[in-house]
């Protein structure tokens, strides 16, 4: 049986159509050997590595977004980034606008192992070191912290110090981490959510809009020139068009989009392992 190394990538909101994606394992009756996922695509691929399939991250996902006590439809209402779900709050500490314990502490009631070891699938977490300005890989070591730190994006999120260094989000430097897992497997399944977006109208963007667009812009560009250098086995790009990096409260949407993906990627995965 050929090893299937899967890669899951960085996009806020529209790595939730991940979920979706990885129902075409399931349904093949598959599961990869090693993943790697950087930002979101770390947290799902945590989440999968441990054991929680993807049925399950579908309810927690709802459970999060729509319970009155969270109100994620507050952010898209308000456009407040501090009033981003009860999982976070105002940071007085350096280097980030929100705090992420809270959301730590409720990712560990589903991930039950507590290092990256003990995981039933081998997990490769991107993160980058600022001081050194790389691409850190971490295999070994505290689970959540790992998580936390490939998530850290600069400025709103703050810096995580781990193993001696201090270290931002992965989407940095490898948004769509294939290349660290491809000596780990025969096929590399790289499952790509960077943003689409259509032009409405005239009017200049937001000061807001153009901080995270430019950060998406950065992103696009890595994964491109990456891709003329190495490339996948198989590549799924979503295409989601239109979804803002915090929009969450549109998961029924996500979820639907993605079906489209999950069936491009099951076709490609049946006849590259037949």
């Amino acid at each position: 049986m050929k090893k299937i190394g899967l890669a899951l990538g960085a996009g806020g909101a529209r790595g939730l159509a991940q979920i979706v994606i990885l129902e075409a394992f399931e349904e093949l009756g598959i599961k990869p050997s090693i993943i790697s996922g950087t930002s979101i695509g770390a947290i799902i691929g945590a989440l999968y590595a441990s054991g929680v399939s993807p049925e399950e991250m579908k309810t927690i996902v709802k459970d999060v977004i729509f319970t009155k006590n969270v109100k994620f439809w507050e952010l898209h209402k308000k456009n407040d980034l501090l009033k981003m779900m009860n999982f976070v709050a105002p940071n007085i500490s350096p280097g980030g606008l929100i705090k992420s314990d809270r959301f730590m502490n409720f990712l560990s009631d589903y991930i039950k192992v507590s290092t990256l070891e003990k995981l039933d699938i081998p997990l490769k977490v991107i993160a980058t070191d600022y001081w050194n300005k790389n691409e850190v890989v971490l295999e070994r070591g505290n689970l959540l912290q790992s998580i936390k730190a490939s998530f850290s994006l600069p400025g709103l999120f703050s810096p995580v110090e781990l193993n001696k260094t201090l270290l931002i989000d992965g989407g940095m430097v490898n948004p769509l981490p294939y290349d660290v897992i491809k000596n780990d497997c025969d096929i590399t399944v790289a499952i790509d959510v960077s943003a689409s977006k259509s032009r409405k109208g005239n009017s200049i963007p937001s000061s807001y809009e153009m901080l995270f667009s430019a950060f998406q812009i950065m992103q696009n560009s890595i994964v491109n020139e990456k891709i003329k250098r190495v490339k996948p086995s198989i590549h799924i790009k979503t295409n989601i068009m239109n979804i803002r990096v915090h929009e969450f409260m549109k998961v029924d949407s996500i979820f639907e989009e993605a079906k489209v993906a999950k069936k491009r990627l099951k076709k490609k995965l049946a006849a590259l392992i037949s």
